[in-house]
């Protein structure tokens, strides 16, 4: 039995809570730490946090093939019984063209999934209440992710999908202002597999992440403006960053990108204080990501500020060179041993306004090189 105010961790995850009610079955209600939200923890699994030593494999985990991926804990396996769960799988298993049923967790009638209708979306004039990610569930078991802006200023984003921690899917776009369009999908059965969303914005200088737990997610119902109905979602932003002023040239684009650029890196590249991304691109069609080309001495980066910083460049870089109408460009990123390439490839791959990319010879720099056509 723990006591309330311990500090527990989970046997088979090493995650880090704190007990707040003992249930006398037990389980407790923790409070999860890294999560900052409130869970449930059963005795068997936990583990006082000074007699922790190592991550612990369950039963079922050493069953599991070794090269499958382990998964922890879930919201469905902690807040639905064992009975719901495996009527959820037998459901699963069962041919598209037949009806299924759906036994929800508060014991309520089985609800026919081909009965399901989406509320509908009715378009309203703007409000300029801010960015919105909106779930409209569109069947028993699907999400359709809209990205909502209704703000009075168009701008570039980057959308990215995870489950257990690889990337699913992503999107790369231009929204304009007072808009809003699908950017994604999420299945019910994704609630299984630790999803979370980064969300990019670099012209407010804006970046977040999204868990989605389930119960902490069906918390997030709202009224969605633009689109006229109330559904889950999270707000991104309501305020713009006043760095967001219409340049009428290059030259004023940069001139006050290097003024807030040197604020937004200072406390990452230290010492290094003449970088400037528009300095690097020098706005012509070929972008060197080398991390020599970008600092002065890379020692005082870590391998992983480094990366992070050569993805941040050919972000900034691509953006301007939609801006300003370019067809075509080079993104230089060598062969090493091709962890930029493919992050570059990762990068171009869900870019909404890339019309194509083919890593190809350059008289430069041979095969370390790629070609990205852009759409018109």
């Amino acid at each position: 039995m723990f006591e309330i105010g311990a500090k527990i961790r989970f046997k088979y995850t090493g995650m880090l809570a704190e007990i707040i009610e003992n249930h006398q079955d037990g389980s407790y209600t923790v409070w999860l730490e890294e999560e900052q939200e409130d869970g449930i923890a059963f005795e068997d699994d936990i583990v006082l946090d000074r007699n922790f030593k190592a991550i612990e494999q369950s039963e079922q985990q050493k069953t599991v093939k070794k090269k499958k991926k382990i998964k922890g804990p879930s919201t469905e396996d902690l807040f639905y019984s064992k009975a719901e769960l495996d009527h959820k799988k037998r459901a699963a298993l069962q041919p598209k063209n037949k009806k299924s049923l759906i036994v929800t967790s508060n014991k309520q009638d089985a609800i026919d999934e081909d009965t399901f209708v989406p509320t509908p979306i009715f378009q309203q004039v703007p409000s300029n209440k801010g960015c919105y990610l909106a779930f409209h569930q569109t069947s028993n078991s699907s999400y359709t992710i809209y990205l909502v802006n209704d703000t009075l200023t168009s701008f570039s984003f980057e959308f990215k999908l995870f489950l257990n921690q690889q990337l699913e899917h992503g999107f790369n776009k231009v929204i304009p202002a007072n808009t809003f369009f699908a950017i994604g999908e999420l299945l019910q059965a994704q609630f299984n597999d630790a999803p979370y969303i980064n969300f990019v914005c670099p012209k407010f200088e804006f970046k977040k992440v999204i868990k989605l737990k389930y119960l902490k997610f069906l918390r997030t119902k709202q009224a969605i403006p633009l689109m006229g109905l109330e559904t889950y979602g999270f707000l991104l932003f309501d305020k713009l960053n006043p760095y967001l002023k219409k340049n009428h040239s290059i030259k004023d684009y940069t001139s006050n990108h290097k003024r807030e650029q040197s604020h937004l890196m200072a406390p990452v590249n230290r010492l290094y204080r003449s970088f400037d991304l528009m300095d690097v691109a020098s706005f012509e069609q070929e972008l060197d990501l080398h991390a020599e080309k970008l600092v002065n001495d890379t020692s005082e980066f870590t391998p992983r500020e480094l990366y992070d910083l050569q993805l941040q460049v050919l972000e900034d870089f691509m953006n301007t060179a939609i801006e300003f109408g370019l067809k075509e460009v080079f993104i230089i990123h060598g062969l090493g041993k091709g962890k930029l390439k493919q992050g570059v490839d990762d990068f171009l791959r869900f870019h909404g306004d890339v019309k194509t990319y083919k890593n190809e010879f350059h008289e430069k720099y041979g095969f370390g090189a790629t070609r990205v056509l852009l759409k018109k």
